[in-house]
C-alpha cells in the first residue's frame, strides 16, 4: 500500500508538470506523448527496479498515442483530447498493474487494456481542460477589472492562478485514476482466460495500424497518392523487406512528383 501511494503521488506530480507544458506555461514539448510516456515509464521503472521495462512500455505507448493524436492541436478554440495525461496514465496503469505478474501474457494484457483506456482518459481530460478554461475566463474578467482600477498586481496573480488551476486539475485527476484504477485492472486481467489474453496481445500489435492510418490521412491528398501508397504497401508485403528498396522507392516518388513537378 505505501508503494502504491508513492507511485500515485509520483504520477500525479508528473501529470501536473506535463499538463502545464501543454498550454499553460513553458511549452518545452514534454507534453507530447512520444516524450511524456517514456519519461513516465523511466521514472516508474526506476522506482520499481525495472527501468528498462518501464522505458520500453513508455516508448510503445508514446509512439502509438502520438500517431493517433498527431493532428489534434490546441489551436484557437479547439480543445483536443488530453493526449499528455492520457499517455502518462496509460503507462502508469499498465506498468503498476502488470508489475505484480510474472507471466508475459498477463503483463501484456495490462499494457493493452491501459492503452485502450487512454482514449477514454484523453476525452475525460479534455472535459476537465474545458472546465479549467472557463475558470481562466473568469479570472481574466476579474484581472481586467482590477487593471482598470490601477491594481496592476492582479496581472501576475491572474497568470499564476491559471497555472495553479491547470496543475491542480492534472494532479488530482492523475492521483485518483492511479489510486483507484490499478486494482480493478488487476482483477480484470486475472479473470481472463489464456484465450482471451492472447486476443488482447494481438490487439496490441494491431493498434499501430490506427496511428499510421491517421498519419496517412494527413499526408495523402489525392487518389494518385493513394494509389502509390497502396501499391507500396502491397509490394513490400509480398517482397522481402529491404531498406535500400524503400529508400530507392521514396527517392523515385519524390523525383517523379516532387522535384519534377516543381520544375514544371
Amino acid at each position: 500500500m505505501p508503494e502504491h501511494l508513492t507511485a500515485s503521488l509520483l504520477i500525479a506530480l508528473i501529470g501536473g508538470i506535463v499538463d502545464l507544458d501543454s498550454t499553460a506555461t513553458w511549452q518545452f514539448m514534454i507534453s507530447q506523448p512520444i516524450v511524456a510516456a517514456p519519461l513516465t515509464g523511466l521514472f516508474l521503472g526506476n522506482m520499481f527496479g525495472e527501468a528498462a521495462a518501464g522505458l520500453k512500455l513508455g516508448l510503445m505507448v508514446g509512439t502509438i498515442l502520438q500517431l493517433i493524436w498527431i493532428e489534434q492541436l490546441p489551436l484557437g478554440m479547439n480543445v483536443p483530447p488530453d493526449a499528455a495525461l492520457a499517455s502518462v496514465l496509460s503507462v502508469a496503469l499498465g506498468f503498476i498493474a502488470g508489475h505484480s505478474y510474472e507471466s508475459y501474457s498477463e503483463r501484456e494484457v495490462c499494457y493493452t487494456i491501459a492503452l485502450l483506456l487512454a482514449v477514454a482518459l484523453g476525452l475525460l481530460g479534455r472535459s476537465l481542460d474545458m472546465f479549467v478554461r472557463r475558470l481562466n475566463t473568469s479570472i481574466d474578467a476579474w484581472v481586467s477589472q482590477k487593471v482598470e482600477d490601477n491594481q496592476l498586481w492582479a496581472i501576475a496573480f491572474g497568470h499564476t492562478m491559471g497555472g495553479v488551476f491547470t496543475f491542480t486539475k492534472a494532479f488530482i485527476f492523475c492521483f485518483l485514476v492511479v489510486w483507484l484504477g490499478v486494482e480493478p485492472l488487476r482483477y480484470f486481467t486475472s479473470s481472463l482466460s489464456f484465450k482471451h489474453a492472447s486476443g488482447f496481445i494481438v490487439v496490441q500489435g494491431l493498434l499501430p495500424v490506427v496511428g499510421f492510418s491517421v498519419l496517412a490521412s494527413m499526408c495523402v491528398k489525392d487518389r494518385k497518392e493513394m494509389r502509390w501508397l497502396i501499391g507500396g504497401i502491397v509490394i513490400f508485403t509480398l517482397l522481402p523487406a529491404k531498406i535500400w528498396l524503400a529508400i530507392g522507392a521514396a527517392f523515385f516518388v519524390l523525383y517523379r512528383y516532387g522535384w519534377k513537378g516543381a520544375a514544371r
